[in-house]
C-alpha cells in the first residue's frame, strides 16, 4: 500500500476517535435522571437531598414526565431539614390538580415550625386550586401566622382556592405598603397568578417600581408583565421606571413588561 495513503487512513481513523470522545455522552432519558434523583433523595448528605429535591421543582422535560416520583417527593416532605420540606411543598404543588391526594400533607405543614415552610405548603394549596377547597378552614388559621410573608401568601392562596376575592385581596394590597421590603416583593409576587383580580392593585405595582429595593422592583416589573393586558394602565410608571433603572435584570424584565402592555 502507498505510504502516503496508508498515513492518511491513519490520521483519518486517529481524527474519528479523538472526534466521537469528544461528542457529548447522550443525556439519560427522564426515568434514568428520575432514578438518580431518587437516589439522591436518599443521601444522608443534607446538600445533596436539597439540591435533588430543587430538581423537581421544574424537572427538565415536564412535570408530567416526573409523576412516578410524587411518593418520594411526600416522603421528602418529612425530610428534617427545613429548608428541604419547603422545596418539597414547592415541586409537589408545581403538580397542580395532580397534587389533590397530598393536600393533608400541606395541611400539616401549614403548621410546620419553620415559616418557609408554611409559606411554601400555602402557596402549594393554592396552586392545586379548587381541589383544595377542604383545606380553607386550615387555611384560614394561617391568615392569623405569626409571620407576616405567611399571613400574605396564604391570602393569595385562597383566592387561587375558590375563597371570595373581596375577603382576601385587601391583605395583599396592604402588604404591598409594608414597611419591611420582603413582604412589599412577596405580596406583589403573590399578585402574579390572579389576572383579572390583580387589577386593583396595578397602580400600587407601578408605584414599586422605583422602590429603594431592587427585589421589590424585581417582582413589581415581572408580575406586571405576567398579567399582561390588565396590567396596562401601569405602562406609563413603567415607562419612567425603565429610564431610572440601575440594575440590569430589572431593565430586562421592565422592557419585556413594556413590550407586553403596549397595544
Amino acid at each position: 500500500m502507498n505510504a502516503h495513503f496508508l498515513r492518511t487512513g491513519i490520521l483519518l481513523t486517529l481524527a474519528s476517535a479523538t472526534l466521537a470522545s469528544a461528542a457529548p455522552a447522550p443525556k439519560p432519558g427522564a426515568a434514568g435522571r428520575l432514578a438518580a434523583i431518587v437516589k439522591e433523595m436518599k443521601s444522608p448528605d443534607r446538600e445533596v437531598r436539597l439540591k435533588a429535591v430543587g430538581k423537581l421543582v421544574h424537572f427538565e422535560g415536564g412535570q408530567e414526565q416526573a409523576l412516578p416520583v410524587l411518593t418520594n417527593l411526600r416522603e421528602a416532605m418529612r425530610d428534617s431539614e427545613g429548608d428541604i420540606r419547603a422545596v418539597a411543598c414547592t415541586a409537589m404543588g408545581n403538580f397542580h390538580e395532580k397534587a389533590k391526594d397530598i393536600i393533608p400533607d400541606f395541611v400539616r405543614l401549614l403548621r410546620d415550625p419553620d415559616k418557609e415552610v408554611r409559606q411554601c405548603s400555602a402557596r402549594a394549596l393554592g396552586r392545586v386550586g379548587a381541589d383544595a377547597k377542604s383545606a380553607l378552614p386550615d387555611m384560614a388559621r394561617a391568615t392569623k401566622d405569626e409571620d407576616a410573608v405567611v399571613r400574605v401568601v396564604t391570602h393569595a392562596a385562597m383566592i387561587r382556592v375558590g375563597a371570595p376575592v373581596a375577603e382576601h385581596l385587601p391583605a395583599i394590597l396592604k402588604g404591598l405598603e409594608d414597611t419591611l421590603p420582603l413582604v412589599r416583593y412577596k405580596s406583589a409576587h403573590c399578585l402574579e397568578p390572579l389576572g383579572v383580580v390583580a387589577a386593583p392593585g396595578v397602580l400600587k405595582l407601578g408605584a414599586l417600581l422605583t422602590d429603594e429595593d431592587e427585589k421589590v422592583r424585581h417582582y413589581s416589573a415581572r408580575a406586571l408583565a405576567r398579567l399582561e393586558e390588565v396590567a396596562r394602565p401601569a405602562l406609563p410608571a413603567l415607562k419612567a421606571a425603565r429610564e431610572m433603572e440601575t440594575v440590569a435584570a430589572n431593565r430586562g424584565l421592565m422592557d419585556g413588561a413594556i413590550r407586553k402592555l403596549t397595544p
